[in-house]
């Protein structure tokens, strides 16, 4: 019955999107950063899931009824994961705790949140086949942390409490980001790919000079 669900609305997806490709497009991306250039203030967590989406609107590539140029609006929200804890995230300068193989540690990460302004050329081969390559522009809407971690109550090494510490609007992170793009897929579903060309951090802060690579999938059903 579920295999069955899934068919159908694929098809009802693709139906859509011939429909409306010509004109609009949306795009919802899943995605993985690696984190390049962590410092060693900064021990980068090996899986840092995001998500993003956009409405992007197409128009004629010359004379071609296939070649695209898009350009829209989008919202992206990443997930920075570290053993490394900033002390005072409000700090000019930034300061870390390394918490590797503590038992206590459970996670950190930063979040940033970004709107969007994504451009593209988009190449469409049989109907079918598709490549995108692109540029965005992003500006930061927020920033917050989260620290998950036990503590002990009393002298009791059994007697332990979760404890989340959440700090929004944090400082020291760039209020703009650019990357490079890429999509290649099949219908309505491709391979994702980008480089963010500017650092996470801001430079002379202490902060890691994080520029992360992005890869993932992007699913266009309208």
């Amino acid at each position: 019955m579920m295999l069955m669900l899934v068919v159908a609305a694929s098809a009802h997806a693709q139906l859509i999107s011939e429909k409306t490709d010509s004109k609009l497009t949306v795009n919802l991306d899943v995605f993985h950063d690696f984190q390049l250039k962590p410092n060693d203030n900064w021990k980068a967590g090996k899986f840092n899931p995001g998500f993003a989406t956009a409405l992007t609107y197409n128009l004629p590539l010359g004379n071609s009824k296939s070649h695209k140029v898009a350009m829209g609006l989008g919202i992206s929200t990443h997930n920075y994961y570290s053993s490394s804890v900033i002390e005072n995230p409000y700090a000019s300068t930034l300061t870390f705790t390394q918490h590797a193989g503590d038992e206590h540690f459970k996670r950190y990460k930063v979040n940033p949140t970004y709107a969007e302004i994504p451009m593209e050329l988009r190449f469409r081969f049989n109907d079918a086949w598709k490549i995108g390559v692109g540029f965005k522009f992003g500006i930061l809407l927020s920033a917050k942390t989260k620290y998950i971690h036990n503590t002990m109550l009393g002298e009791n090494a059994d007697n332990k409490v979760k404890v989340t510490e959440k700090y929004c609007n944090i400082k020291n992170i760039e209020r703009y980001s650019y990357a490079a793009t890429l999509r290649v897929g099949y219908k309505w579903v491709s391979a994702y790919a980008s480089l963010q060309l500017s650092r996470v951090f801001t430079a002379g802060t202490n902060g890691p000079e994080i520029m992360p690579f992005t890869v993932g999938l992007s699913f266009a059903p309208f």
